[in-house]
């Protein structure tokens, strides 16, 4: 069994919009506005974008995506989120776990990818995936952990255990006896991976936990660093 679809109560969120969910709140509230405004700056002309958002979870940046008037379609190799994504989203956005589907399509504008490639040992191998799919103009944009925030919560012994310095890597235990191998990498070593494709750094961003979010939600784990490192990358100059 996919060990994500063991977690769909919690990457598995549904939204009705009526209140954002807590268990999507840091994503939502402080992970998506660093991505958007970085798909504004890197495509300030264009509206209307075609769209992948791979490892899409539970589809709800999917459905932000496609109500900003994109395109979208979601990946995401969990059976299960998947059946929730497709739940959480409109017709007319396709969410698949088949990997030929989307590598069978049309090239897209733009690549987004929300706390994925920290979970992924091979991550030359998706990287010239996904260099293969964006196009020439086209930009990836992605969340992972920021490699403060992990070390502060590993000392404290909260979010990460068994880290291991010589390979920076360890498991995230969000449910017990769930263990999930996670990868911690520096913003210098994503650029070096992506520069092997041809692809530069054209958007930078660590967005803090402001107190306004502290005061209305409530984290078990330190919040003193940015949970986020937030890049983009571009066959273009900056």
């Amino acid at each position: 069994m996919n060990q994500w679809d063991t977690l769909t109560d919690i990457f598995g969120c549904r939204w009705d919009e009526a209140e954002i969910p807590a268990c999507a709140a840091d994503n939502i509230c402080i992970a998506w506005p660093s991505m958007l405004s970085g798909v504004d700056r890197t495509f300030p002309e264009k509206a209307s974008l075609s769209v992948l958002d791979f490892g899409c979870g539970g589809g709800l940046f999917c459905r932000c995506l496609h109500g900003l008037g994109h395109t979208v379609t979601g990946y995401d190799r969990s059976e299960e989120l998947v059946k929730v994504a497709q739940g959480n989203v409109p017709p007319e956005v396709l969410v698949t776990s088949n990997r030929t589907v989307i590598e069978g399509a049309a090239k897209y504008d733009l690549i987004t990818s929300i706390m994925v490639l920290p979970f992924i040992e091979d991550l030359h191998g998706v990287l010239g995936t996904l260099a293969r799919l964006v196009k020439g103009n086209g930009v990836i944009i992605q969340a992972v952990f920021h490699p403060e925030f992990v070390m502060d919560n590993f000392k404290t012994n909260r979010l990460v255990t068994d880290f291991s310095s010589e390979t920076n890597s360890g498991f995230l235990e969000l449910e017990k006896g769930v263990k999930i191998p996670v990868h911690i990498r520096s913003e210098s070593e994503y650029r070096q991976a992506y520069s092997r494709y041809g692809l530069a750094e054209i958007y930078r961003d660590s967005p803090p936990f402001s107190q306004e979010f502290l005061a209305k939600y409530q984290m078990p784990f330190s919040t003193r660093y940015p949970e986020y490192l937030i890049q983009a990358f571009g066959r273009r100059a900056a």
